[in-house]
């Protein structure tokens, strides 16, 4: 708020009022009256003044807009700037707000215009309200009123030196004459207050006063005053009130004409009521005003007009979310249609005599410029345009409207230029019915549509910017938006207020159309714009610290579109189909209906360009034509470099927004699209690169078909047919990225299956089908600051980002689209391009491994997933999710997951169909996978994530995670973190760590979740549930911590000593890694038995499917400390993964000892010993070779190396890892098990020949090449990534009769195996023994 000086006028100096009469109620109250009476009631006061002897005190007040008013009608002159005074105090509170404001009534209706911006009024000090003031007219004036009102109900205030006096001149000290340019009014002006009260009266603070606009907004154009000469086209005085236009904006040739609606079957806008009379050969004048002032913004200043704001600056918490650069200032140059040698359209002689009559084709003659300056008021045919000639639009303030069924345009066709945006409507109508065969029988391009094989120049007036977010959340019922930018929309322009609720469906939705009725820049400190509506808001739109809802604006000066006649859908949805529920709502989009929808379209093709901006394409698109969108650049290849599709708008369309199709080097930006069929922004076979598509934004998207839903990871497929052109659009959403190396920056999508799809694509579709690349595995250029909203609701992986789905064809060359997980179709993203080396399916080298990258993400009201992933690896640094279900999840081998904020539940209440409850859908932080993933998660915080009721055991505060209310509860089954942990056949390796993890108010913090139940035997992958703590931040231990399973069924395996801390959600066990001196994971896989092997997952250890996975041994750690622990249970299947650098792990099998064993799959840390002990008959000998893969002897590698035997488990512990030790007297067979290289067992580093040694991760990798150790590093943090290939094999030279296992059983002695510990030290852990007495300890050496 703007504060003025609050000293009262220096003493001598009379008070001037100008045209206000008797402003400083030296009069008494003449001139005046209370507004509201009788209820509030006026007097004069000679005890408080600001100046003179008197004042006037109003009471009484029950509302904000409450106060005292004066006729100035016949005392103000039009076009006239006058600086507009008045001075108040608060008589009853300490402060408040208060405005002056004028009441208008003329010929476009009444309007309110603040004569100064909100001040805070004082009880103990005067405060002056200043600002000048423009009297700008329509037609006749017959009422103008000033009001000083705005402190809340109840408040009294005194008033005093009201005045407005004509700026730059002496103020006149006699009344003002009537002006003469304002006829008189036909009926006498009110000389007492109105007997009624406006419908909707204005409001300023926080009161329960009505809050809906005037009950008449402006239903024409503001206009231009009288000016003195046609050809200057300048106000003959300048607003007073800020233009609701940027001033950073270049010249343009506009009156105040507005933008049609984009709904021709509506009557237009009145045009303005000064229009210079130029013939249609005149050139019309170029010096005129950059932007036109619009109506001052009406009165009714919000009753909400305080903060907190969102501002740009504050709109995230840890995302940046970039910004589109501001718009050029430039004079407008090589405009078209002011060059000379044009031919006129409506001349005759142009067409050899007479003009073209309806329903005719027109060529336009050869080596011609053709303008069109006026309507065209016939409908005509297919206009062609030669390669030589070029059709031109001009300008013109009442409109151009042109209606023809296509355009063949092989030279060229303009309508202002990138430097002179036309200034005054087009509309371009496209006729034409939907053939029934239309789908399978492709017409020409120019079939209702624009075919360009030439040149298109589409320049529309530049509106900036094209959408925004609220500033303040927006409540049923008001008519006004906050805005966080400055916008210079005009009255009567289309917006869409973008949903804020979590499902977005053409059966369910929240978006609203709604119409501008002035706009007011940056009326308060944190706001850039307050757009005033000329009909209320119906629905809740929020703005909080995390997101804000989108406001983009549809009109523009240029449109282009289908008819009303013959476009819209003949197959309408009746909005009454149903099907299985999601989270209690059974309502959805009927599945075969909304499929005739036939609207225009414009495709650059064959060699031709195209360059549109400031369109607005409306009604476009025809359903399930191939190639028939609103915009669509057709395998241009490299020869469209710079062409571009920006700052325009698609809404209503049938088919796509922008398709990028085989072209690249193209931009599409700053585009607003709404209530669009099929993929919206959508790049078409997959080679399409170095396109730019930013700051766009997408809102709600339909689907064709059945929406993909599923169980498990998989959904049903879907084909190709007649109704469903691309399979893919079940899961139509805003974004369509099937190649990844493309920019993507400052994008929004709402509503859609997901949000931003990036579908799996094994080879190029269409025409490019047999070109030799994987889309799938080209490496992201640049994905940052896009956000991603009210998706999400079909299914409970479609990921707001979803990388998944795949399509391909299937062998009768038919397109498939499979949704969910297709493990035969992975993203690998790889630094060497497999294809041009001759094969796509070629491994990609450690060393060669690449990852895409997106940043400064946003997801939020998703009841899914944030982000998913199925397949790729990844870097996702800079991530908001808010109000989701899951925040990430990602199924891949090295995935990095960095500066991560999700709240799983921000407060809002969640907006959803009736029957549907938030307190169906999780609240989880992220899930853990079961196998065959590296995860690391680092600077990231949780907040109000996991369910509250039963789990205090870290926070016992009472808004702590999320509870099961219907607003904005959760399942009681979320959870900050999950493990995936039904599995018996697919078990984790070491395959996630942490660190510099926050929780903020978090319920439950884990879970082992096997969907199965919990009355369910444990599995394999829920005992060997293991996770990295680096820092303690995650178990809270705040030191490096060891995570293991805690359920019972794992004994002591996870329980190695008295110091881990049990945690009763996961369960899990914590482990204090810093307990011992080598303390770490280990991974290893050991097989025996073939055969046994071979029947998991298909009679025994299932994914779920319930077969039996019995216990056939244990492994258990060494020591007395676990003697009588059964330990670790061994299965089928035979994975191992436990803490290791103790004394060592004790395998048993029921079967007897193992005649051969294969150890594979090995992940260990050298610095953390793995000492693996197998018991055996007493006179058996072994040999043990470890055996690399894909490997040939060499002089510089070795392929293969033999095991020597030592006399102690201490030098087997302290060697390189290829020694072992068996001990006679106990039948205990030990080796030390390390992680080798792949493709070798020995190199050079140490000695001339290869050798045999021990690989840590600097060790480089085969000839050079990387490092030999698999691993996954970031933020300081390294998991091992084991090897495939290469063994440890263990033969033992035994009798055995079966082949598996040795006849004898090894020997029960008197030599305790267990007696790990020196004589006088008790064991009180797995690798710590300690002298009771003295306290003294040792570890093993």
């Amino acid at each position: 708020p703007t504060e003025f000086p609050t000293t009262a006028s220096p003493v001598g100096t009379p008070f001037n009022s100008g045209v206000v009469e008797n402003g400083g109620f030296e009069s008494g109250t003449t001139g005046w009256y209370a507004q509201y009476a009788p209820a509030v009631q006026i007097s004069l006061v000679s005890t408080v003044s600001h100046s003179g002897s008197n004042s006037l005190l109003v009471t009484g007040r029950t509302g904000g807009w409450h106060g005292v008013a004066q006729n100035m009608l016949p005392k103000m002159i039009p076009g006239v700037t006058y600086e507009v005074s008045a001075w108040v105090k608060l008589a009853n509170v300490a402060s408040d707000t208060f405005i002056l404001t004028f009441k208008q009534v003329d010929d476009r209706g009444t309007t309110y215009n603040n004569a100064g911006r909100i001040v805070t009024a004082y009880q103990d000090s005067w405060t002056q309200a200043k600002s000048e003031f423009t009297l700008d007219t329509v037609g006749t004036l017959t009422e103008l009123t000033l009001y000083a009102e705005g402190p809340a109900s109840g408040v009294d205030l005194y008033l005093d030196d009201v005045s407005a006096v004509v700026l730059g001149t002496e103020s006149p000290t006699t009344s003002h004459p009537t002006p003469s340019p304002t006829p008189p009014p036909t009926t006498a002006p009110p000389t007492s207050p109105p007997t009624t009260a406006p419908t909707s009266p204005p409001t300023f603070t926080p009161t329960p006063s009505p809050t809906a606009p005037p009950t008449d907004p402006p239903t024409t154009a503001p206009t231009l005053p009288p000016t003195t000469s046609p050809t200057t086209l300048m106000p003959t005085a300048p607003p007073t009130a800020p233009p609701t236009t940027l001033p950073t904006l270049p010249p343009t040739l506009s009156p105040t004409t507005l933008m049609p609606t984009g709904q021709p079957a509506s009557p237009p806008i009145t045009a303005p009521t000064f229009n210079p009379t130029l013939s249609p050969t005149t050139v019309a004048p170029t010096l005129l005003p950059t932007e036109f002032p619009t109506t001052s913004p009406p009165t009714p200043f919000p009753n909400n007009f305080e903060g907190p704001f969102f501002t740009s600056e504050n709109s995230s918490e840890n995302v940046i979310i970039p910004q589109p650069p501001l718009p050029v200032q430039e004079p407008r140059t090589n405009c078209p249609h002011l060059e000379s040698g044009l031919l006129d359209w409506h001349d005759p002689t142009t067409w050899g005599g007479s003009l073209p009559v309806a329903g005719s084709d027109v060529t336009l003659p050869n080596n011609s410029r053709v303008i069109v300056r006026q309507p065209i008021s016939t409908q005509l045919g297919l206009i062609t345009i030669p390669v030589s000639s070029e059709l031109i639009f001009g300008e013109d303030p009442s409109e151009i409207s042109m209606d023809v069924s296509g355009f063949e345009v092989e030279g060229a066709m303009s309508a202002g230029s990138d430097t002179c945006r036309l200034e005054t409507p087009l509309i371009i109508t496209l006729h034409g019915s939907r053939p029934v065969d239309i789908a399978t029988n492709s017409r020409e391009a120019s079939f209702k549509g624009i075919s360009i094989t030439g040149r298109l120049e589409m320049h529309g007036k530049r509106y900036y910017k094209t959408w925004s977010r609220l500033a303040k959340s927006v409540s049923p019922g008001d008519n006004f938006l906050f805005l966080q930018d400055e916008v210079n929309w005009q009255p009567g322009q289309e917006i869409v207020l973008v949903t804020s609720a979590v499902k977005d469906s053409r059966d369910w939705h929240q978006n609203e159309e709604l119409t501008v009725g002035s706009v007011a820049l940056n009326p308060v400190s944190g706001v850039k714009a307050v757009v005033y509506l000329t009909s209320s808001v119906q629905y809740s739109h929020v703005a909080n610290s995390g997101y804000q809802a989108e406001v983009g604006l549809l009109s523009r000066m240029i449109t282009i579109q289908g008819s009303a006649d013959d476009s819209e859908p003949t197959d309408p949805d009746p909005l009454t189909c149903s099907g299985s529920a999601r989270y209690g709502d059974t309502g959805r989009p009927c599945s075969d209906k909304e499929l005739t929808g036939f609207g225009g379209h414009i495709m650059v093709h064959s060699g031709g360009q195209g360059y549109v901006e400031g369109v607005e394409l409306y009604r476009m698109g025809q359903t399930n034509v191939l190639g028939r969108y609103p915009m669509h650049f057709h395998v241009l290849g490299n020869n469209c470099e710079g062409c571009y599709f920006r700052d325009s708008s698609v809404h209503r369309s049938f088919y796509r927004c922008i398709s990028v199709h085989g072209t690249h080097n193209t931009t599409v930006s700053e585009n607003v699209a709404f209530d669009v069929t099929g993929y919206c922004y959508y790049l078409e076979d997959g080679v399409e690169e170095d396109n730019t598509i930013s700051f766009n934004l997408a809102a709600l998207i339909h689907m064709l078909g059945t929406p993909a839903t599923g169980n498990g990871q998989s959904t049903p497929l879907a084909l190709q047919s007649e109704t469903l052109t691309l399979p893919a659009d079940v899961t139509a959403s805003g974004y369509y990225i099937t190649n990844m190396h493309n920019t993507i920056v400052g994008n929004v999508a709402s509503g859609g299956w997901a949000g931003f799809a990036f579908p799996v694509l094994y080879s190029p579709l269409g025409q490019h089908r047999n070109d030799n690349m994987r889309p799938a595995n080209r490496l992201s250029l640049l994905i940052d600051g896009n956000t991603a909203h009210s998706t999400g609701w079909w299914w409970s992986h479609a990921g707001a980002f979803y990388f998944g789905g795949s399509l391909y064809y299937n062998a009768n060359d038919q397109l498939v689209y499979n949704a969910g997980r297709d493990q035969s179709h992975n993203r690998k993203p790889c630094l060497v391009d497999k294809c041009a080396e001759g094969n796509c399916d070629g491994y990609c080298q450690l060393y060669d491994q690449a990852w895409n990258k997106i940043t400064n993400s946003k997801t939020y009201l998703v009841p899914s997933v944030g982000i998913g992933s199925w397949s790729g690896r990844m870097e996702v640094v800079g991530y908001e999710a808010h109000d989701v279900a899951l925040g990430l999840e990602a199924l891949e081998s090295g995935f990095w997951i960095d500066d991560m904020l999700v709240v799983c539940r921000t407060g809002e209440p969640w907006l959803m169909p009736v029957d549907a409850s938030p307190h169906r859908v999780k609240g989880d932080g992220f899930f853990w996978y079961d196998t065959g993933q590296e995860h690391i998660v680092s600077n990231s915080t949780f907040r109000n994530c996991g369910f509250r009721d039963g789990f205090d055991h870290y926070d016992t505060s009472p808004t702590r995670g999320c509870d099961g209310n219907s607003v904005n509860g959760c399942h009681g089954g979320s959870t900050v973190f999950g493990f995936l942990t039904h599995s018996d056949q697919f078990t984790p390796e070491l395959m996630q760590a942490t660190k510099d993890l926050r929780y903020e108010d978090c319920g439950r913090r884990f879970k082992l979740h096997d969907y199965r139940g919990d009355t369910q035997p444990s599995t394999v992958s829920g005992r060997n549930q293991n996770w990295v703590d680096v820092d303690g931040t995650a178990s809270g231990l705040e030191e490096p911590t060891l995570i293991g399973s805690g359920l019972a069924d794992a004994g002591l395996w996870w329980k190695i000593d008295d110091n881990v801390v049990h945690d009763p959600d996961g369960p899990l066990e914590f482990i204090r890694q810093n307990d011992g001196p080598e303390r770490g994971l280990g991974h290893i896989r050991v097989e025996w038995d073939p055969s046994l092997h071979d029947t998991v997952g298909t009679s025994t250890c299932g994914n779920g499917q319930g077969y039996p996975c019995e216990a056939i041994g244990r492994v258990r750690h060494l020591g007395s400390l676990f003697a009588n622990d059964p330990g670790l249970p061994m299965t089928a299947q035979p994975e191992i993964v436990g803490p290791v650098g103790g004394f060592g792990w004790l395998l048993t099998l029921d079967g007897g000892s193992p005649k051969k064993l294969d150890i594979r799959f090995v992940e260990v840390d050298a610095s953390t010993p793995l000492i693996l002990a197998i018991a055996y008959p007493l006179q058996t000998s072994f040999t043990i070779t470890a055996n690399a893969a894909y490997c040939s002897e060499s002089e510089w590698y070795s392929c293969q190396e033999s095991f020597t035997p030592v006399n102690s488990v201490s030098e087997v512990r302290n060697s390189d890892g290829n020694t072992y030790y068996f001990d006679a007297s106990t039948g205990l067979l030990y080796l030390r098990v390390i992680q080798p290289p792949q493709t070798f067992t020995g190199d050079l580093t140490f000695s001339g020949t290869p050798e045999w040694h021990l690989w840590d991760n600097d060790s480089p990798g085969k000839w050079g090449n990387g490092k030999a150790l698999g691993r996954f590093s970031r933020a300081g943090v390294t998991l091992p990534i084991q090897a495939y290939g290469p063994w440890l094999e263990i033969v033992a030279d035994c009798v055995s009769s079966s082949g598996v296992y040795c006849s004898d059983a090894a020997p029960t002695t008197s030599v305790d195996p267990d007696d790990v510990c020196s004589v006088g030290y008790t064991q009180v852990s797995y690798d710590k023994c300690c002298n009771l007495s003295t306290g003294d300890c040792e570890f093993p050496s």
